[in-house]
């Protein structure tokens, strides 16, 4: 299966999400790709989730 090309134009997004003081912008989910996900996180430094994986990380 060969990758094909993603396009993202300004604010073709869904709004950002708080968690825990960090906003996390979902770029483009894992279905959309058909692979991995692609998120923004923007915050303070020390806010935002703590270091931790997922078993889809796996």
């Amino acid at each position: 299966m060969s990758v094909q090309p993603f396009v993202l134009r300004p604010h073709q997004h869904e709004p950002a999400l708080n968690v825990v003081g960090t906003e996390v912008t979902v770029l483009a989910s894992n279905a959309a790709r058909q692979s991995s996900g692609i998120i923004l996180q923007q915050g303070e430094e020390g806010t935002g989730p703590p270091p931790h994986s997922h078993d889809w990380n796996h």
